[in-house]
């Protein structure tokens, strides 16, 4: 939403907004001279702002009161995915779908094509650490979006070229016959990406891999240019990426034959995947590989994706967005390879939705890891609480004397957890919901470091 407030506020367009509590996020719009927002949701502001479009997401409930204003008064009404739909209409669509990695994909892509001198738009799900915005005007003929599956909207528009960077069971509470019908979504892109410029997929994910194999065998036969397959130490795949000890650096190969080399400023093989698909638009739009490398290499990041917030001899603090279990092992395994004196980590739960149908997945992840570990609520972004479904049970499930449960307002838990960091500690932050104001709160706490700068 966010992003396309900022596009269309680029564009001229008055804009203006409510949300449900105040964020980073709002204050920088403000910032940006989009001064018309409030909070909480109010409907004697709308009526008082009388705007002639409203754009709702899915996080919106019915129930609404600015929502049902607006369909008392006739008002237009659009879903940000139909919006996105008329945004990106006379522009070449390159839209980047998949459980995980959207952001950090789209992000890369996005500045490889400004570095190739194509002139993208772009709207993405973060804010690129080198230009502070989520959202890219460009004068060129392509538009890159991060496709949102969750709610189905991924499907809108007319996609050029699709990335899949992975298929798994996530936000069911929008797909009511389960993960069959997440996989014949994803299924539906694909159609629609291969029948215009192509697709591109990551066979390393075990579900894109079936999907793929199992409907498209002329396609993989053919050898068809339009099919782009990546995955890492693969010998069946149009890209693959294996790691050189030798140099440190990630040798990248085509069709079996390297074509060049690359050693990212982030961490994790997760990234390297998400590289690899860059590499297969590349491929798809011919843009030569070194130049996609040099690109690649001077990416800085998106914030809240394994974003440093602070680095030294004595601590590193990490905020990342990991909410679901396949996430939050990439971001553990990524934090590991910094090779940290200790690990410890903060994660908040995102929806109870999600812990509930993910219930046995969080369990098994974190179990698994013997670090120190707090969780703490979930945060409940829309809908209610479910009896039972919760960070204690959780923890009590899992029954491991690192894995604690650490209930409480983020003040209560900067406080718990400023007086626990000892020097050299990596405190790994992970959630989608307010955690990430969390790193912000122990790095303004003075008492850090004095108190505990002792403690080796």
């Amino acid at each position: 939403m966010s992003a396309l407030a900022r596009y269309y506020h680029t564009n001229d367009s008055f804009i203006s907004g409510s949300d449900k509590d105040y964020s980073q996020l709002i204050n920088e719009l403000i910032s940006e001279n989009i001064k018309n927002i409030w909070v909480p949701h109010s409907l004697e502001k709308i009526k008082n702002t009388n705007p002639d479009y409203v754009i709702y997401s899915t996080a919106v409930a019915n129930t609404n009161e600015e929502l049902n204003w607006a369909k008392e008064n006739k008002k237009m009404i659009l879903h940000r995915a139909e919006l996105l739909e008329l945004t990106t209409s006379q522009k070449k669509l390159i839209s980047v779908s998949g459980t995980h990695g959207k952001t950090t994909t789209s992000a890369m892509l996005t500045e490889t094509l400004t570095s190739c001198g194509l002139e993208p738009s772009a709207i993405i799900g973060g804010i690129l650490n080198s230009r502070n915005t989520n959202t890219i005007y460009g004068n060129g003929e392509y538009f890159v979006v991060e496709a949102d599956e969750s709610d189905k909207s991924f499907l809108k528009g007319n996609t050029e070229i699709g990335i899949i960077t992975n298929i798994e069971e996530d936000h069911l509470e929008n797909y009511e016959t389960g993960f069959n019908e997440i996989k014949n979504a994803f299924l539906e892109f694909a159609k629609k990406s291969l029948s215009n410029k192509g697709l591109i997929v990551c066979m390393q994910d075990r579900v894109t891999n079936e999907l793929i194999t199992k409907n498209f065998k002329d396609e993989i036969k053919a050898n068809s240019k339009k099919l782009i397959t990546y995955a890492i130490n693969s010998d069946n795949t149009t890209i693959c990426a294996r790691h050189n000890s030798a140099t440190g650096c990630w040798d990248i190969y085509l069709k079996g034959h390297q074509v060049t080399s690359i050693k990212l400023q982030i961490p994790g093989e997760h990234n390297i995947l998400n590289a690899l698909a860059v590499f297969g638009a590349g491929i798809l739009l011919g843009v030569d590989p070194e130049i996609i490398r040099k690109s690649l290499e001077n990416y800085k990041g998106v914030k809240r994706r394994f974003q440093i917030l602070e680095s030294s001899e004595k601590f590193t603090i990490v905020d990342d967005y990991a909410h679901h279990p396949t996430e939050i092992a990439a971001t553990i395994k990524a934090a590991k390879e910094l090779n940290p004196k200790r690990l410890v980590i903060i994660l908040q739960p995102h929806q109870p939705t999600r812990l509930k149908d993910l219930w046995n997945e969080f369990k098994e992840t974190l179990k698994k890891e013997d670090c120190d570990i707090y969780v703490t609520d979930v945060y409940l972004a829309r809908g209610s609480h479910i009896e039972g479904i919760n960070s204690q049970n959780l923890v009590k499930e899992i029954n491991k004397p690192n894995v604690n449960y650490l209930p409480g307002a983020l003040n209560e838990i900067a406080e718990h957890i400023k007086n626990v960091i000892k020097t050299g500690d990596l405190i790994l932050i992970m959630g989608a919901g307010n955690i990430t104001q969390l790193g912000g709160k122990l790095l303004k706490s003075s008492q850090i470091l004095a108190s505990n700068s002792g403690n080796n």
